[in-house]
This record gives C-alpha cells, sequence and structure tokens, in this order.
C-alpha cells in the first residue's frame, strides 16, 4: 500500500485560500504557476517545486497550460523532524532525476509512491540537503553576488566540487541555477508588483535592465512588458 497518493492535476482559475490537515508536494509537469504557502510568495516552475505542510494555508494561479503532480501525505507518514525541515524549506529545488520523472508522467501515468524518491532528496538527510540550503538561500535574497566562491563556502565544499555537485543534481552549473532563480523572481514580480522594469532588474541581481530583457526574452520569448501584459 502506498505511503502518499500521487495524482495529477491542472487548475483552471485561481483556488483560493486552502488549509488541509495533511502535507502535500506540489510539483510542476509543465508550465507555471503563482504559489504561495505560508504567506510567502513563490513562481513554480520545471525548475522549482513547493511543499505545504499540515495546517499551512497556500493558494496558486496557473499561468496558461500547465499541469502538476500532487503527492498528498497523511498524518504519520512523515516524521516530525522531516515536517519542521520541509515547513522552513518549502521552495523545493526540483533534482534532475525528479525533472525526468515528472516529463515521464503525461506518456507513462501514476505507477508506483513517488514519496521514497523525493524524500531522498529533500528529507533533513537526504543526498540533496546540503545544496536544498544553497538553493534556498539563493532563492530568498536573488539579487546578492551569488558567486561560485561564496555558494561553495556556504555548502563548505571547493569551487570545482560544488560545480560537480550541481550538475549531478540539477544538471546544470551553479551560476546558470543562479540565473533561472533571477528570472523566476523577477517574473513573479512583474505580474505581482507594479515596481519599475530597471527597480526589478536591480533587486533580481541583473546588472542592467537590458540584461534582464535578454535573459526573460530567451527563456520565454516575450520582453518583460509583454510578460507583465499576461496578468
Amino acid at each position: 500500500m502506498s505511503a502518499s497518493t500521487p495524482h495529477l492535476r491542472r487548475y483552471l482559475g485561481p483556488t483560493g485560500l486552502e488549509c488541509h490537515d495533511y502535507a502535500q508536494w506540489v510539483l510542476p509537469v509543465h508550465g507555471e504557476l503563482q504559489f504561495e504557502v505560508g504567506g510567502a510568495g513563490g513562481h513554480l516552475d520545471r525548475l522549482q517545486g513547493a511543499f505545504v505542510a499540515p495546517g499551512q494555508t497556500h493558494d496558486l494561479e496557473a499561468l496558461g497550460e500547465h499541469s502538476c503532480l500532487i503527492v498528498d501525505c497523511p498524518a504519520g507518514v512523515l516524521d516530525d523532524d522531516t515536517l519542521e525541515h520541509l515547513y522552513r524549506k518549502p521552495w523545493l529545488a526540483l533534482p534532475i532525476e525528479v525533472r525526468q520523472r515528472l516529463r515521464e508522467l503525461p506518456a507513462s501515468g501514476l505507477v508506483g509512491d513517488p514519496l521514497p524518491r523525493l524524500l531522498r532528496h529533500f528529507a533533513p538527510a537526504g543526498s540533496g540537503a546540503r545544496l536544498q540550503g544553497v538553493c534556498m538561500a539563493v532563492v530568498s535574497a536573488p539579487g546578492l553576488d551569488w558567486s561560485v566562491a561564496r555558494m561553495a563556502a556556504m555548502a563548505g565544499v571547493s569551487g570545482s566540487r560544488l560545480h560537480a555537485l550541481f550538475v549531478r543534481e540539477f544538471g546544470l552549473p551553479p551560476l546558470a541555477w543562479v540565473g533561472a532563480a533571477r528570472l523566476r523572481w523577477a517574473k513573479r514580480q512583474l505580474l505581482g508588483s507594479d515596481a519599475s522594469l530597471s527597480d526589478i532588474a536591480q533587486r533580481a541581481g541583473y546588472s542592467e535592465q537590458s540584461a534582464f530583457t535578454r535573459a526573460l526574452r530567451r527563456e520565454s520569448g516575450r520582453t518583460p512588458r509583454q510578460w507583465r501584459a499576461r496578468q
């Protein structure tokens, strides 16, 4: 018998605030979503998912075509240490192994319990715990100077070792992952604030507004103004 209940879901509109007595993993299969958990806002895409602890309020809004793997965990499935750890770090930097499984889902269907694989990466003692801590620091303050040296010092490894760990875990070098995190944060600001484009670019860590424009156009085919006009 599975410890968790996975199901594929599409959301046709904003969900409004929800709260339930079980834990939930929200993992984008394709597309993007605006997500809020415990009063903190984030942006979910192929590189980032979210964890909702029991009793936490949360809501979401899809940005166009999308689907998500939702994994519900009833009381007693996750131990207290794991729940507390994920409660404090709800944004999940999705490893390449998890992303590959998600990409296969529409064709392969839901087979087996995904929870063991998720815990292997995201539990406090999981294989990805050290890198998850670095990634969440970047997500919390994307505008800081996230050099490889700074990230390596935070992880307690050399720069070359950090590079190898990021490529193995995420399929991306450290600075490419930082670039994606900055763009994710900036896209959320475009939709959720009236801040100027130059202010968003600066706070996201771009050297100038034109660098932000190039990055967004390269990733989405849209300029910042066009992205903002989606709402």
